[in-house]
């Protein structure tokens, strides 16, 4: 089994490719909605976020926007964050590989934003890096949430500012797919690459 790394900053449109892997029938493990799993009411990872970060959780629902708050532009407590999610989330992922080894799927794609940070793109046969324009990304991230939930432009400057490089990521990257262009590019850039995958000895 190919195991294909998918990354990319925020708002790049990782969604959008990992999307078109589906459509593809390759399975995807997507470690953002992991993280909302382990965050929702129930979730692994909510009595250690409200003990953390009080004022947080009510009523056994995460108020994602207090959550964001205490940690935006304070780098101990997002280190106290990952401290908790990194771990349960490595453990759903490798419960992920093991199911698709058992299926014997050709190919699987791990859509991991700290992809590369984590160290998790050595352990992957192909690594592909989604990038789009960083006008296009701002636009993106702004038109996210409602009300107060919505992030204003600095803070999401901040945390992009916070992130990766692209030319970091491009130089690390097997595979570069740009979104934000013409309809359906992504789409036959997926197509693409698949069928060097499979047609690769």
């Amino acid at each position: 089994m190919k195991t294909i790394g998918l990354t990319g900053g925020m708002a790049a449109g990782k969604s959008t490719v990992a999307a078109l892997f589906r459509r593809a029938g390759v399975p995807v493990f997507d470690a953002d909605a992991t993280v909302r799993a382990l965050q929702a009411p129930g979730g692994k990872a909510l009595p250690e976020i409200a003990r953390l970060f009080p004022g947080t959780v009510t009523d056994g629902q995460l108020d994602r926007h207090a959550l964001r708050q205490a940690v935006v532009g304070d780098k101990l407590a997002l280190k106290r964050l990952e401290s908790v999610m990194h771990p349960l989330v490595r453990a759903e992922r490798a419960r992920f590989l093991r199911q698709c080894r058992a299926r014997k799927e050709p190919f699987c794609v791990l859509d991991i934003p700290l992809l590369m940070e984590i160290g998790e793109d050595q352990n992957c046969d192909v690594v592909v890096v989604v990038l789009a324009p960083m006008t296009t990304r701002l636009s993106r991230i702004r038109q996210r949430g409602r009300g107060q939930a919505r992030m204003t432009e600095e803070q999401a400057r901040s945390l992009l500012a916070r992130q990766m490089p692209d030319h970091e990521r491009r130089r690390r990257a097997h595979i570069v797919i740009r979104t934000g262009l013409s309809r359906g590019s992504a789409a036959r850039q997926v197509r693409a690459l698949l069928h060097r995958l499979r047609e690769a000895p």
